[in-house]
């Protein structure tokens, strides 16, 4: 009858060291398989780490970061203040920006400025209003090809690009359809006016995406001319002939899938967001 006893409590003892054993081990492998970001001295947060859900869990809004009532986000602040929004994709010497975060988790993304991609809008005789066939669409697809294609898996290919024109920045956006055969563009004057948390003065805008003369996609409205578009130089959009503004630079813009890992960063300009490719 001891030995019984004894036979039970060492079957019982084992049962329980086994449990035990096993939910350690599986804890732990769960959190190896997640990202564990530090926040402050001491507390540990485990999140996913993938588009805008890594992203989401790493930021707030002192970063910059403003949550829509449609679950999208995007990024906003005033020229100077502090937008830790930095992306860099590996091979790429310049770093990219967030814009906003799509309620799927999808990044659109803007690269920093790049002089050697300054440019005209469209050529002589063509029609600004005609982004399919504008020279500088053209110039965006060759680069994109030349600098971008190897990354292909990680950008969405066909987004949905909004073409709008409006008779000046913060006046109502007029759409005029959708393009969907390119996965790069232009950001569009409307979104430079929602980055800024003060929004447009007259033509004048105060936002973190200031920085000298760049194009956006948005057709001036005027009149019946079409070989305008909007650009803006530092903290002012100007009504600019599209043809002869060679000294603007082009931003290109892309979508990076929500599925997109990352390897590490914190979203500043030291330490930007490094996607895992």
């Amino acid at each position: 009858m001891r030995r019984r006893r004894q036979r039970r409590k060492l079957f019982i003892f084992l049962f329980v060291l086994s449990s035990f054993l096993f939910l350690t081990f599986s804890s732990a492998y769960a959190i190896l398989n997640r990202d564990v970001v530090v926040h402050g001295n001491a507390s540990l947060v485990i999140q996913n780490s993938s588009g805008g859900n890594f992203i989401e869990g790493v930021v707030d809004e002192d970063d910059g970061l403003v949550e829509n009532g449609d679950g999208s986000s995007d990024f906003v602040g005033d020229s100077g203040t502090t937008v830790n929004n930095f992306i860099q994709i590996l091979g790429d010497d310049y770093l990219w920006r967030i814009l906003s975060i799509d309620v799927d988790g999808n990044l659109k993304i803007i690269r920093n400025r790049d002089e050697s991609l300054s440019m005209p809008f469209i050529s002589s005789g063509g029609n600004a209003r005609d982004w399919a066939n504008t020279l500088i669409l053209q110039n965006l697809k060759s680069w994109y090809q030349e600098n971008l294609s190897s990354y292909s898996d990680i950008i969405i290919q066909n987004p949905e690009w909004l073409l709008t024109d409006a008779a000046k920045p913060g006046t109502v956006v007029n759409v005029l359809g959708t393009y969907t055969d390119s996965p790069i563009g232009l950001i569009r004057n409307d979104e430079i006016v929602n980055s800024s948390s003060t929004g447009a003065s007259g033509q004048r805008v105060s936002s973190w995406l200031n920085d000298g003369y760049i194009w956006t996609m948005t057709y001036v409205k005027k009149g019946n001319k079409t070989d305008r578009a909007w650009r803006v130089n530092g903290d002012k959009f100007m009504d600019s002939a599209a043809t002869n503004a060679g000294s603007t630079v082009a931003r290109p813009v892309i979508y990076l899938k929500s599925s997109v890992m990352f390897s590490s960063g914190t979203g500043t300009e030291s330490d930007p967001f490094v996607v895992k490719y």
